[in-house]
């Protein structure tokens, strides 16, 4: 159908464009009517535009995009305290906000050039225009602030069942974690795997320290008494063992913590051990005299688990330039997650640092555009002393 004319509002009242003006305009720009498809667009602006705080817009990927159109959805997530993030089901993304010089205008919808016939007679269309933009935000790819998490669950700790005098279940549901966590529901999964944490009746909770070196402690006095190493035992005999001291559901969770299970065959996590021993020994004193700690440490181990100072990266460190020297508690989830004010107190402790001791703490930091020796070449200063390369404050 040919449609010469088209109504154009202009400072209220209506108004005629009719294909000579437009072809007027097209001269003017040293155009043809060849150069351009047979509908051309008249925009109206509706009487109340929107303002740029009712409606916001949000540049996406392709794949962002895909993924909105299949029915999913983004969470946009942040409090008082926090930067907001935007999330999928699997990532995070932080918001930039982007300014443009030109005009972009809000449209309930509008044929892109390739769809658009270009057969038949030209026509004129009117198009409303909603909003005028010269900003915009931007999706980031960024790490799920998880610090949270623990800090959550920390509020309930599960000391074992012989512990709880409430009925009611206390903790956190996945719901909750949900709404609260500044992550993505997969990346919340994924550190609920890793970390200490069971769900008890329902509900999320951190396992407590002293709870799970009991149970280690308990595992090993009975391996102790049947004079057997863990390598010794089938699986089933930990499940049958442990069920006087837990429910099943938390005894799998210890098992996976500390335990590497290929088949039936089991053997100690030297490195989680380790550090779950010296969590529970250091916290009391926060800095032990380092012969009598390195001596507690390793009598307290299960039977046939060795330390290794190397251990203790993520969880203390070892302080040779006091006297005497000591072993210090600071584990890595108890320190900021702004990575200045972490690097601060990382350096007060200690001044210089290689990169194996240092990365335990940077480790949880990164994303995937800096790891971390990019980090510390960004907010740290090297040095390089009888060729060991040293990480330090860089002010």
């Amino acid at each position: 159908m040919n449609n010469p004319s088209a109504e154009v509002k202009i400072k209220g009242k209506k108004m005629d464009r009719s294909l000579q003006q437009v072809n007027t305009i097209l001269n003017l720009a040293k155009l043809t009517e060849s150069d351009i498809k047979k509908d051309s667009h008249v925009l109206q602006f509706i009487p109340q535009i929107l303002d740029s705080k009712q409606v916001k817009l949000l540049e996406v990927s392709k794949d962002t995009l895909e993924y909105i159109n299949s029915g999913e959805c983004l969470f946009i997530k942040g409090n008082e305290d926090a930067h907001v993030i935007i999330c999928s089901n699997s990532n995070s993304f932080e918001l930039k906000e982007a300014e443009t010089s030109n005009s972009m205008l809000l449209m309930p919808s509008l044929l892109q050039g390739t769809l658009i016939e270009d057969t038949g007679s030209r026509t004129l269309k009117k198009q409303e225009v909603f909003g005028v933009y010269h900003t915009y935000y931007e999706m980031r790819l960024t790490r799920p602030k998880l610090q949270s998490l623990r800090n959550a669950l920390a509020k309930y700790p599960y000391r074992g069942k012989n512990s709880e005098v409430i009925k009611e279940a206390v903790g956190q549901s996945f719901t909750e974690l949900k709404v609260m966590i500044q992550a993505s529901e997969e990346e919340i999964i994924n550190q609920l795997q890793e970390m200490p944490a069971a769900k008890v009746r329902g509900k999320w909770r951190l396992l407590d320290v002293g709870f799970l070196f009991g149970w280690v402690s308990y595992l090993d006095s009975i391996l102790r008494e049947k004079k057997l190493s863990l390598e010794e035992v089938t699986l089933a005999n930990i499940e049958n063992w442990m069920g006087l001291y837990d429910t099943e559901d938390i005894n799998a969770k210890c098992i996976s913590l500390f335990m590497e299970v290929d088949g039936n065959s089991l053997r100690w996590k030297p490195e989680a051990v380790s550090q779950l021993f010296a969590l529970y020994l250091l916290p009391e004193l926060r800095a032990f005299d380092s012969k009598d700690f390195f001596t507690a440490w390793q009598q307290s181990m299960p039977v046939g688990v060795m330390t290794n100072e190397e251990h203790l990266n993520g969880v203390a460190l070892v302080d040779y330039d006091s006297n005497p020297s000591l072993v210090k508690y600071l584990p890595e989830f108890e320190l900021p997650e702004e990575i200045n004010e972490r690097l601060d107190i990382l350096f007060r402790n200690r001044a210089k640092w290689t990169l194996q001791s240092i990365t335990p703490y940077v480790q949880p930091l990164t994303d995937n555009n800096l790891n971390v020796a990019a980090l510390l070449t960004k907010y740290a200063r090297s040095s390089t002393i009888n060729g060991v390369k040293y990480y330090s404050s860089k002010y």
